[in-house]
């Protein structure tokens, strides 16, 4: 056994069996500040994430918000625009208004001086009343179709009006047969008489989807009969010829 202890090297580092010594103590003290160190960053980086993911959010609603305020800005300005316009419109519709009125009085009172003339040449001219100034009559594009309008006027005292109703019919030959044809008939039921109701003058009828007249099949007009009433009174009654026009339009 001597001799074995006698050639182990010298440099051979020697084994031990015995447990390693602890940490000292400011090693032991850093290794456990690192230990508790570890939920406080996590928490940290938690919280740094939630803050900048806030304030995203607050970027983006604050952007929302500019947004939202611009158009409402520019909802308003159009509200204020419009709001001008309307007055624009109003006034202008007034003055028109106005000018149409000036124009219809004006017309008027050249009637009456025309009236006047007239009365030195045809009897009865000058009588107040109803007078039918003219009918007229266009072809459509559709055969037995046409487009009707009556101008009535009055002769008398500026500030009276009229309130009558006038009758249409149309007379002509059917089958080589005289026939009237009443505005009922012509009109398919959906107008029997139209309501005049005017101080100056009056075109009738007002509204262009009853100005439409469509014709019996095989039927040839001739002549148009015109008749005005007031309260079942007679006003005036007159035939005129039927004259066509052009197609129109």
């Amino acid at each position: 056994m001597d001799s074995d202890q006698t050639n182990r090297p010298a440099d051979e580092p020697s084994l031990s069996l015995l447990p390693a010594a602890p940490a000292s103590g400011p090693r032991r003290w850093l290794i456990w500040g690192l230990l508790a160190g570890l939920p406080l960053c996590g928490w940290l980086g938690w919280t740094a994430a939630m803050h900048s993911a806030g304030m995203q959010d607050y970027q983006r609603l604050r952007d929302e918000r500019s947004g939202i305020q611009a158009e409402l800005e520019e909802t308003r300005h159009r509200h204020q625009q419009l709001e001008v316009d309307l007055l624009v419109a109003r006034q202008s519709a007034e003055d028109g208004q106005e000018t149409i009125a000036d124009l219809e009085q004006q017309l008027f009172k050249l009637q009456q001086d025309l009236v006047q003339y007239q009365g030195a040449l045809v009897p009865n001219a000058t009588t107040p009343g109803v007078r039918f100034q003219a009918f007229e009559v266009q072809r459509t594009e559709v055969p037995g179709v046409f487009r009707y309008k009556i101008m009535v006027s009055r002769v008398g005292n500026e500030s009276d009006t009229v309130q009558a109703e006038l009758s249409i019919a149309i007379d002509g030959l059917l089958d080589d047969k005289q026939t009237r044809v009443s505005l009922a008939e012509l009109t398919g039921g959906k107008t029997s008489s139209l309501t005049l109701n005017f101080r100056y003058f009056q075109v009738v009828p007002e509204n262009g989807n009853e100005a439409e007249l469509m014709l019996p099949v095989g039927f040839v007009p001739q002549t148009v009969h015109l008749r005005a009433e007031q309260d079942g009174k007679l006003l005036l009654e007159q035939t005129m010829e039927w004259t066509e026009t052009g197609v129109g339009s």
